[in-house]
């Protein structure tokens, strides 16, 4: 077998990019774990629905302050799917022993995924450590006892 390998000139189109003083969003932390893995106390508190996970991140804007996103799923390979319709809950974040507490809810229309932006509001100065935590509830069709309460917490470092 015989193989040509020949260059093609490629002119690519010039782009300017403007440079602005806003800054993207960093993401300062984050949560991927099942419901079953959520620790409460001292122990693991197992869950209706074992094949749900729950991600959360949180990210940091110096204008918009703390955003955080939380998403509930279940993976590609794992079955029974539920069927979410909705989702409420509570951000709570705690940095420099002051308590932000901001409420969520989103509906959905029996999906497979359901999430949600939370904006905080919370701002803080470079290098300020807290902690993000997330407690709900989600109903979905197609799930033992309709759905659960969910709660996770997760370290954050402002940048």
């Amino acid at each position: 077998m015989l193989f040509a390998v020949s260059a093609v000139p490629a002119f690519a189109a010039e782009t300017t990019t403007e440079i602005t003083d806003t800054q993207q969003p960093v993401v300062i932390g984050e949560y991927d774990g099942y419901l079953t893995d959520v620790m409460i106390s001292d122990g693991v508190t197992k869950r209706a629905v074992a094949n749900v996970r729950i991600n959360s991140y949180a990210t940091y804007d110096e204008d918009d302050g703390i955003q955080v996103h939380v998403k509930l799923y279940v993976p590609w390979y794992e079955s029974p799917k539920p069927e979410f319709t909705g989702m409420t809950g509570t951000v709570n974040v705690l940095m420099n022993k002051k308590s932000t507490n901001t409420a969520f809810a989103e509906l959905a229309d029996g999906e497979e995924t359901i999430e949600t932006d939370v904006d905080t509001g919370r701002t803080g100065n470079s290098g300020d450590k807290g902690t993000v935590s997330v407690s709900g509830v989600a109903t979905a069709n197609n799930a033992l006892a309709g759905g659960g309460a969910f709660a996770i917490s997760y370290p954050v470092t402002l940048p």
